[in-house]
């Protein structure tokens, strides 16, 4: 049985108190990322899809690595296992995350996930709005605590790693199936279990927020509205 997705919206004080005591650089980030493999300590990263509006990112964690303790001051952040399970922490507690589950994690809030599965894990990231070098590290494994995001020299040009199409793309990973289009209304979606877990891409108060599919305010769909679907992938 699927699990509710959990909000983290508000910042705490130990997020507030973090954030304060660091000296860190209000970058934006001008770099193309389309098609490139970003090498991690603890596996590997790359850009699934962009907008205006959100960036989708695969996380490919080793088993029993896990990313730095950090936040996003200007970015909201949603995470979906896509395989393997995960435990997502916060400075004040510890989320597991199963495949098809997913967490929401506000501005401020500082976050560190683990793949906890023998085979590694895949996650999601959706980051609203659009900026990679928004990224404050306050502890790391690697010893990247208080440095920017990873430079040019971890990088590495693969094909068609990037979706470039809202035309009904899609990529399958393991059991999950993920797929990016843009509907005319939400009965477009009918075909779905009400477990997928679904997020609006285009312009509304609630892009890059996660809802499951049977959660979803059918009121945020206009025409057109360009949305990412992650469901159970189901062989015919």
């Amino acid at each position: 049985m699927s699990k509710d997705i959990k909000y983290i919206a508000e910042v705490s004080p130990q997020d507030m108190n973090a954030l304060t005591n660091l000296n860190y650089q209000d970058l934006h980030c001008e770099i193309d990322f389309k098609n490139l493999l970003v090498k991690k300590p603890w596996g590997s990263e790359y850009l699934l899809f962009e907008n205006e509006f959100c960036a989708i990112w695969i996380l490919d964690i080793n088993y029993m690595e896990n990313t730095s303790m950090h936040c996003h001051p200007k970015k909201e952040t949603s995470l979906v296992c896509l395989n393997g399970d995960v435990s997502c922490n916060t400075l004040n507690n510890s989320n597991k995350i199963n495949s098809l589950d997913g967490i929401f994690l506000g501005k401020k809030v500082f976050h560190q996930t683990q793949s906890i599965s023998l085979e590694g894990s895949s996650i999601l990231e959706i980051e609203t709005p659009v900026n990679k070098f928004d990224l404050v590290r306050i502890n790391d494994t690697y010893g990247r605590q208080g440095k920017e995001y990873e430079n040019r020299t971890n990088y590495k040009q693969v094909k068609d790693l990037t979706l470039d199409s809202t035309n009904n793309s899609s990529k399958i990973f393991n059991d999950t199936n993920v797929t990016i289009l843009t509907i005319e209304s939400f009965d477009e979606l009918k075909k779905y279990h009400e477990d997928s877990i679904i997020a609006i891409l285009s312009a509304s108060g609630e892009n890059g927020k996660i809802f499951r599919l049977k959660d979803m305010n059918k009121k945020l769909f206009i025409s057109k509205t360009t949305i990412i679907i992650i469901s159970e992938n189901i062989d015919d």
